[in-house]
């Protein structure tokens, strides 16, 4: 799974980040950087969070070259490539990734269907891309032609790309990418995870993401039972977990994180020590990791609560092949810019990424009491800063595992809030 890059992070980039927090500006970055290649798709995937944004738009290579040399200049230290559409539709997409591989700047992370990954494609990516993220969603050609509304022979074109991008691997010798599979559980597909695992192990990848739908209507959404028949399939991968693919479990649908409280709790004390680190690893991926820390700081309520805040505006920024530039993939729809009439370092510096900032500050020194204002923000939705209901499920995954960055993050956070409390502490005594 992507982490945004953060692993090339290095110390002055962070205290740069802690910095402009503090001082609500940009002393660096972009460090990250997700682009569009392509605004079309090959698949028409029934449940796609992005089709009502989707154009016929590709990012003109010409152009590409150029913001390359900005975005080295202005110290990106990662890409990720995804979509809008599909990141490999680009009519050049050989010479796409040939010229990031030439830029010297890593590709962090590459999403894609598959369909088009062939061998061209694969070679590229070998000591240039970090991680593939395939989302091949289910474990057979007719559920997956049902989920992704595309002929089911494609289904195997994608194994055989698969089998291809792990062989190209092998044969160099390289341990990049991991390739990761990741497969979007639900209602109608469920009962097949154990089917999805041995895919996965037949097809030598290195990891599984098991995630889940959003968006979806009552009616296709899990019932208790339903739940509960799909934690008991979990855990017994869990507990067979030879392998140690199963990277993640998740969903969009609904809070699991109390299901997998449970089945540590249930493994702990039967299972044998290496089982039971999985499923505490599990605990602690992403949005688990939240939970575990909760269970932790009941252990040791005196200890102060970090806290976690959306920071995107001071470390990355996404780029759709149109051009527009939005913060996140949350809010791709925002428009803040556009790179076909300005710099990188011009927007990252404009008006606009000014706003947001001042937005995101506004986030962190009201916590809890922020609201959101159609008529006061331009950027920042209910989501960015709403942290019991619907929170935003990327605000902090890619720094919170990161101890050092998170206890000097709640520095700056505390001393963001000493003017509202000295002036709090004023009225009172007025």
């Amino acid at each position: 799974m992507s982490t945004l890059g953060w692993n090339y992070l290095t110390r002055s980039d962070k205290n740069a980040i802690l910095k402009g927090i503090r001082d609500g500006v940009a002393y660096g970055g972009p460090y990250h950087v997700e682009i569009h290649p392509a605004d079309r798709c090959n698949i028409e995937c029934f449940f796609c969070s992005t089709a009502a944004l989707r154009g016929t738009d590709e990012f003109p290579l010409t152009r590409f070259e150029e913001l390359l040399g900005e975005l080295k200049a202005a110290g990106t230290r990662s890409i990720r490539l995804s979509g809008g559409g599909e990141p490999l539709f680009h009519r050049e997409g050989a010479k796409f990734i040939g010229a990031i591989a030439a830029s010297g700047i890593p590709i962090e992370n590459l999403t894609t269907n598959a369909v088009l990954l062939n061998e061209k494609i694969s070679r590229l990516l070998v000591g240039t891309c970090d991680q593939v993220t395939v989302s091949l969603n289910t474990a057979d050609a007719d559920t997956w032609s049902s989920m992704m509304k595309s002929p089911a022979r494609n289904f195997d074109r994608v194994l055989s790309n698969i089998r291809g991008l792990v062989e190209v691997k092998r044969a160099a010798g390289s341990t990049t990418p991991q390739i990761t599979l990741q497969f979007l559980v639900w209602k109608e597909n469920f009962r097949t995870i154990p089917d999805m695992y041995a895919l996965a192990a037949e097809l030598g990848v290195d990891s599984i993401l098991f995630n889940g739908l959003s968006f979806l209507s009552p009616e296709q959404k899990m019932n208790e039972s339903e739940t509960a028949e799909m934690m008991g399939l979990y855990k017994n991968l869990v507990r067979l977990d030879q392998r140690k693919l199963i990277g993640g479990i998740n969903s969009y649908e609904q809070d699991l994180s109390s299901h997998l409280a449970t089945m540590h709790a249930e493994l702990a004390p039967v299972a044998p020590r290496t089982v039971t680190g999985r499923a505490l690893k599990l605990l602690m991926r992403g949005d688990f990791k939240t939970i575990w820390a909760k269970i932790m700081w009941r252990l040791a309520p005196k200890r102060p609560r970090l806290e976690e805040f959306c920071i995107i505006g001071w470390h990355s920024m996404l780029i759709r092949s149109n051009g527009t530039v939005a913060p996140c993939c949350i809010l791709q729809g925002s428009d803040l810019a556009n790179v076909f009439k300005q710099s990188v370092s011009e927007v990252w510096a404009g008006a606009t990424y000014s706003k947001f900032r001042s937005e995101l500050t506004e986030i962190i020194r009201k916590a809890d009491d922020w609201k959101a204002d159609q008529t006061g923000h331009r950027t920042v939705v209910s989501n960015c800063g709403n942290r019991a209901a619907d929170p935003c499920p990327i605000r902090s995954f890619y720094y919170s595992p990161d101890a050092a960055f998170l206890q000097d993050f709640n520095q700056e956070v505390h001393q963001l809030r000493e003017p509202d409390a000295l002036n709090a502490d004023a009225r009172s005594t007025m």
